[in-house]
């Protein structure tokens, strides 16, 4: 039994017009999947190697330029010798704040330097140095 003439005509039609279009989709998905892929892979490969911003030789490789002696520090500040700069590379005077007085989260990674930071274990939540009970 031979089909019907409009079935065959409209099966070769759809295929003709939905070829170009699921191979667009397919292309279209394999070319996502694999920038994703790749995007997953050099995260992964920055993370092992620890390169993201400041990375394990980032100190060695740009030294501190400005260095200050530990005795140019005056009480209640303390001398930190990783403390100032971009990724904490150069040394510092710092004062340690205490349980309930106001702080402020800070970026090493930009470059952002602290003159004042909560006490161990203390940790600076919601501008505010906080003891914070350890997990369980």
């Amino acid at each position: 039994m031979k089909p019907h003439i409009f079935a065959r005509n409209f099966t070769s039609a759809a295929f003709t017009v939905l070829t170009p279009v699921l191979l667009a989709v397919y292309y279209s998905t394999s070319t996502m999947r694999a920038v994703l892929v790749l995007a997953v892979l050099a995260c992964a490969v920055a993370l092992v190697y620890g390169d993201f911003v400041c990375g394990r030789s980032y100190c060695k490789d740009h030294p501190c330029d400005k260095p200050i002696a530990s005795s140019s520090c005056r009480s209640p500040s303390l001398y930190r010798a990783n403390h100032a700069g971009k990724c904490a590379c150069c040394p510092a005077c710092v004062t340690l704040l205490s349980e309930g007085q106001a702080c402020k989260k800070y970026s090493k990674e930009l470059g952002e330097t602290p003159s004042a930071v909560c006490r161990e274990p203390l940790k600076c939540l919601k501008g505010v140095c906080t003891n914070v009970p350890p997990r369980k």
